[in-house]
């Protein structure tokens, strides 16, 4: 009996285990973080109906006709960009979640600045703002609003991730490009090099021509003085070998044959008179 009750008893812990495991993990299922939607988000697009309402009065109601109507129409856009930004700097990251954060605060604090005013002029309390608000309406109001949404778009365009993955592509391709125009100018430079090598060659191959002819013609020109010296040594006279050497421009260093030298006049009449009888 023991045995049975301690086996019970073991079966019994075991389950309640199991079903404290999953308690646990029904409870880590079901638990949820606080999120920005639901009432939070009723709340939010209330308050800045709100503050759209009382920007649009304000500028009306101190620019009445088409020019009032305009600049309030501008203030509910500048509203309008102002929920973007809220709703949009969660699903954001890096320099562009940042942007959109700065944006948003900007944004909401000239929001609330201007319907701040408005509440002020529609309770009338404390001294009248109306010149003042007036002259802002005139001159200020439109380039601000205008401008910081103009900046806004340009500030966060640029610092989107597509704007830097559209940087990085335009980038490799112009490196691509650039390396492209190099491999073009060196085939172009090494074309041009054996194009000067192969007229080199080609003034060589015609330079051992001519000095093939030149060689040729040496040869022929001494083959025939060779002719011409031999048909010369076979003439005895050099009297005559003198005038054909002149005859063909040649220099000759043959001496002339040595004269006959005459008897004195003197040693005649002396053996003349030896003979003379006196």
């Amino acid at each position: 009996m023991t045995t049975l009750f301690n086996f019970g008893r073991a079966i019994g812990h075991d389950f309640k285990r199991e079903q404290t495991a999953e308690d646990l993990r029904l409870e880590v299922a079901n638990f949820k973080l606080a999120g920005t939607g639901g009432f939070l988000s009723i709340v939010k697009y209330l308050c800045f109906a709100i503050l759209g309402s009382l920007n649009f009065h304000l500028f009306y109601s101190h620019l009445p006709g088409i020019w009032g109507v305009g600049l309030g129409a501008v203030a509910i856009l500048f509203e309008c960009c102002t929920i973007y930004f809220w709703n949009s700097q969660n699903w954001s990251a890096g320099s562009h979640q940042r942007a959109l954060q700065a944006f948003a605060v900007i944004f909401t604090v000239a929001s609330f600045v201007h319907g701040s005013a408005a509440l002020y002029q529609l309770a009338g309390v404390g001294p009248s703002l109306h010149l003042p608000l007036e002259i802002y309406s005139k001159f200020l109001a439109f380039p601000l609003l205008f401008g910081l949404m103009v900046l806004a778009v340009c500030v966060l365009h640029y610092v989107h991730w597509q704007t830097r993955i559209s940087e990085a592509q335009a980038e490799t391709q112009l490196r691509a490009a650039r390396s492209r125009a190099e491999l073009i100018t060196e085939a172009v430079d090494l074309e041009n090099k054996a194009q000067i090598e192969t007229e080199r060659l080609h003034f060589l191959e015609k330079k051992l021509v001519l000095e093939e002819q030149y060689v040729s013609v040496i040869e022929k020109f001494v083959a025939i003085k060779s002719r011409g010296q031999r048909a010369l040594d076979r003439i005895e006279d050099p009297d005559v070998r003198r005038e054909i050497n002149a005859a063909l421009g040649r220099t000759t260093t043959e001496l002339p044959a040595p004269r006959r030298i005459a008897p004195l006049p003197s040693s005649i009449p002396a053996a003349v008179g030896d003979n003379d009888p006196k």
